[in-house]
């Protein structure tokens, strides 16, 4: 069996997310693994694109091997859910921005919602994907088409949540709007992926088929669609700087209340305020040690007031 057009985009896929693996990589250790930027879902889909065009370029010396189509399909699968994901983690982290920023951002139950929707549709595509014995055939199992309707669901989903956040653009941070142009590209490209998807799925048009279909309408709808959506992402990605969590922000004001309630309750604050205003002190001149002794002094002096 010789290399074909098919097989020119797994080759592509290979040089294209060799890179991209690693960028990402570095993305989610330098902003963080447990923080909301959504770095690791391109970790993923950059590692499924490069080990499904590995599998599908070994069924050049293996072509009537079934499991390696079936290991194509399911990293094939992988695709949409962590780009939806990683979209939703860019809003997830402009939705941080405005809790930084006014305290008054969207609840992350909504997100956490949407990942769970979006989960369900990945497990589903993999279990129509491994359970398919035809698939070298082209056939769509149940469980592939409900993934499909969740995914859709899913970006519906992410749109709204874009929406939203694009209303309290003014309230986000200096240099993290930018998000929202990452996201704003990415997702009409996804539903270009979707359609792709779709028109198979449920039209059975052999001319959209991903294993025996036509190449350059899989290379224009769905391969291409995909690595701008990844190239943006991480691209605008690199020009961000490291924030502190939300949560971590909203605790230490939420702490810094309750000391404040607590003194005005205990009248500490009223009462000591006047004995914690110090004099104004002369500047000293001299060396550091000279003026170390000066500050004992003056401290001295303080006390017995």
């Amino acid at each position: 069996m010789t290399i074909d057009y098919r097989h020119g985009i797994s080759i592509l896929e290979i040089i294209v997310y060799s890179p991209t693996l690693f960028v990402a990589l570095w993305m989610a250790f330098h902003h963080g693994f447990k923080k909301s930027s959504g770095w690791y879902f391109f970790v993923v889909f950059s590692l499924a694109r490069i080990v499904g065009a590995a599998c599908y370029l070994a069924t050049i010396a293996a072509p009537s091997d079934v499991g390696l189509y079936i290991a194509w399909a399911v990293c094939t699968s992988l695709g949409l859910s962590p780009l939806i994901l990683g979209c939703l983690g860019l809003l997830s982290r402009a939705n941080d921005s405005i809790m930084r920023k006014t305290g008054n951002a969207f609840s992350p139950i909504i997100f956490r919602f949407v990942v769970l929707v979006s989960l369900v549709a990945l497990i589903l595509s993999i279990v129509g994907s491994t359970q398919n014995s035809d698939i070298t055939h082209g056939s769509i199992t149940t469980e592939s088409k409900v993934a499909l309707v969740l995914f859709l669901i899913t970006w519906l989903a992410v749109c709204g949540l874009f929406l939203l956040i694009a209303s309290r653009s003014h309230s986000i941070e200096d240099g993290e709007r930018r998000l929202l142009l990452a996201v704003g590209i990415s997702l009409p490209l996804i539903l270009v992926r979707l359609v792709y998807s779709f028109i198979y799925a449920f039209g059975h048009l052999a001319s959209f088929n991903m294993l025996s279909g036509n190449v350059t309408i899989q290379l224009v709808m769905s391969v291409l669609e995909e690595i701008v959506i990844v190239f943006i992402c991480l691209g605008i990605g690199l020009t961000l700087q490291v924030r502190p969590s939300a949560e971590y922000n909203q605790q230490a004001s939420v702490s810094s209340y309750q000391d404040s309630q607590v003194e005005l309750e205990s009248g500490v604050g009223q009462s000591q305020a006047p004995q914690k205003q110090r004099h104004q002190r002369p500047k000293r001149g001299g060396g550091p040690i000279a003026r170390l002794v000066m500050f004992i002094v003056d401290e001295i002096k303080e006390r017995r007031r």
